[in-house]
């Protein structure tokens, strides 16, 4: 069971953005790989998961700003680039629930951009 929320983080210059807490202190490291890399390079990593859960690619990995995601068929492995632990561990996720997520955070970017007024969202599967 993976129980997250979506708010909205507000910047000085009025600008926003999407951000995913997850309950489980465990699931740490994907809260900043979708605050920082989900949020950059949305495309292509919906393209490298989107490969490996239809069967396209066998594996795959994407390196972003400070993630690095390791996909494989079952699972995916999240973690930093730089070797220092107090960033935060890596964390592993089924393949499958991420690219389910990715497509989830997307939808609730949209939500956000048509100014719905429905955060903060708290969602659990």
């Amino acid at each position: 069971m993976l129980k997250r929320e979506y708010d909205i983080f507000k910047y000085q210059n009025t600008s926003t953005s999407l951000m995913i807490s997850f309950f489980d202190p465990y699931y740490q490291t994907l809260c900043e790989f979708f605050d920082t890399e989900v949020h950059n390079f949305y495309p292509h990593i919906y393209k490298e998961l989107e490969a490996v859960v239809t069967g396209q690619k066998e594996e795959s990995d994407f390196g972003g700003n400070m993630l690095n995601i390791d996909i494989g068929k079952e699972e995916t492995e999240v973690y930093y680039q730089m070797d220092d632990e107090s960033l935060g561990d890596p964390c592993f996720i089924p393949t499958e629930e991420l690219y389910k997520l990715v497509l989830e955070w997307k939808e609730m970017e949209e939500r956000m951009k048509r100014g719905e007024d429905s955060f903060p969202v708290t969602l659990v599967d």
